[in-house]
């Protein structure tokens, strides 16, 4: 299965309010209708976001955050590409976009989910990260570090805070050749090398993860290894599941 991640930016016109209230009450039928898309999710980052107002303090990023953030499976790269350039669902969604969506600071990319912990139960806090590798590495090897730091997330689980975390890892060179139909949502593969999403059942669970020795220094230290946090950017976001997903 092939999932697409759309990492969005309102128009300056609309309010983030305004923005997340169209794409959730209106804008989400379009995937809800699509018979080719398996599963589609929205994560709305929040108004008042914890992590960002953190990460501008610590002065580790200066990345804009987006106002949230759309994952679509298909079956296959045949399958989203057929939905993408045949399907008038698909055609009526771009149309939708116009009035919501500035593409000139969104994109989207393809990815393959690495599920570290299958998320359970209703979990509706999710930490999206949108990662870009340490510049002395090249993407192959930022992968398997990242693969490697899976085990602080089972950790973290184990202690009961995380309920789930998934590594959606950006395809490598070459797997991406055909995109036609994907040019309107401002497609570019090098935006990111991968974006983790991390589960969480309460803003309470979520900051005392973020308090704890794992994630404050051992976590850390790790991904100053292989992630360049300084071209990074993290949301704290609310899940909203339109399409038979428990992830």
């Amino acid at each position: 299965m092939i999932k697409l991640i759309y990492c969005l930016r309102r128009l300056p016109k609309l309010s983030l309010e305004e923005f997340q209230a169209h794409w959730l009450e209106h804008h989400s039928q379009f995937g809800r209708r699509s018979p080719l898309i398996r599963r589609y999710v929205q994560y709305h980052t929040l108004a008042n976001d914890p992590i960002r107002e953190a990460m501008v303090q610590a002065g580790v990023s200066s990345v804009d955050p987006y106002d949230g953030i759309a994952s679509a499976w298909w079956d296959g790269l045949e399958a989203m590409h057929k939905d993408m350039t045949e399907s008038p669902i698909v055609a009526a969604a771009l149309e939708d976009e116009k009035f919501f969506i500035d593409h000139s600071r969104s994109v989207a990319f393809l990815t393959r989910e690495q599920v570290i912990v299958e998320p359970e139960g209703n979990v509706p806090y999710v930490l999206v990260e949108c990662l870009r590798r340490h510049p002395d590495i090249d993407r192959q090897e930022y992968q398997k570090r990242w693969l490697h730091h899976a085990r602080i997330g089972r950790q973290a689980r184990a202690m009961g805070l995380l309920m789930g975390y998934i590594q959606n890892h950006t395809l490598l060179d070459g797997a991406t050749a055909n995109l036609e139909g994907l040019e309107a949502l401002g497609t570019n593969p090098d935006a990111w090398d991968g974006v983790t999403t991390a589960y969480f059942e309460s803003l309470a669970k979520f900051k005392a993860l973020v308090a704890s020795p794992l994630a404050s220094q051992e976590s850390y230290d790790d991904e100053r290894t292989f992630i360049d946090h300084s071209r990074s950017a993290n949301m704290l976001t609310r899940r909203h599941v339109i399409k038979d997903v428990i992830r």
